[in-house]
């Protein structure tokens, strides 16, 4: 007697999975095709799913690319953030060892950098990527200023404004970064670090007057009347 055929059950897939995998699919198009990734077409094929279905999750293209641009810079934090908050380094090891994480291989690879620059091309004109430029960049300079104010508190540095102090070490961060990707024979990462290390080491010996927090005017005696 022949055994009774098994038939496999169809298994649906939740919303948030659905939404990781569709995520995942677009920035694996944008490695690989740059601004051609975005094409709806090609992110339905990559994720092996209709064209419909990205509707159903997404209320627009640019809703989905917003999605894989916000879960990017996030899942990049977070590998930073790691040397960020190991307590058991001084103020001043924690910020090399971030300058570290944000130069490693995988931060600075150039398919990587391609999808970037899709990224920032539609910031410009996409509210909903603005929106997540606005939050993810908030959030990175927050970790820099929770660096930088760990460092102002320590033995050895001096009490400086942590806004603007986060905002020129971000933009130190950030162009160096561009430049390896776009140049990588020009400099090499451990230039880059060296040259962050030398700029806190600046701040720290007072380098950057604006950056300082002025102390308060002593007043003096009044003045008596003749």
């Amino acid at each position: 007697m022949a055994g009774k055929r098994t038939i496999p059950k169809f298994h649906r897939e939740t919303p948030a999975v659905r939404r990781e995998a569709l995520v995942e699919a677009t920035l694996r198009c944008l490695k690989e095709y740059g601004h051609e990734g975005v094409s709806v077409r090609r992110i339905s094929a990559a994720a092996g799913v209709s064209i419909g279905l990205i509707n159903h999750h997404f209320p627009s293209k640019a809703g989905l690319v917003a999605e894989a641009y916000e879960t990017l810079a996030l899942s990049l934090q977070d590998s930073t953030r790691l040397q960020a908050e190991n307590r058991a380094l001084s103020p001043r090891d924690r910020l090399s060892g971030f300058f570290r994480a944000s130069f490693a291989p995988e931060i600075i690879d150039p398919a990587l950098f391609n999808v970037w620059l899709v990224f920032w091309s539609m910031v410009a004109h996409s509210p909903e990527m603005r929106a997540v430029h606005d939050r993810t960049y908030g959030k990175y300079r927050s970790m820099l200023e929770s660096l930088l104010g760990h460092l102002s508190q320590s033995d050895g540095a001096p009490q400086f404004k942590l806004r603007p102090a986060g905002i020129a070490l971000s933009a130190l961060l950030d162009g160096l970064w561009v430049e390896l990707s776009l140049s990588p024979g020009v400099f090499k990462p451990r230039e880059a670090i060296a040259l962050c290390e030398d700029w806190v080491n600046a701040l720290c010996n007072g380098a950057f007057p604006r950056l300082l927090r002025k102390p308060a005017a002593v007043k003096g005696p009044g003045r008596r009347k003749p």
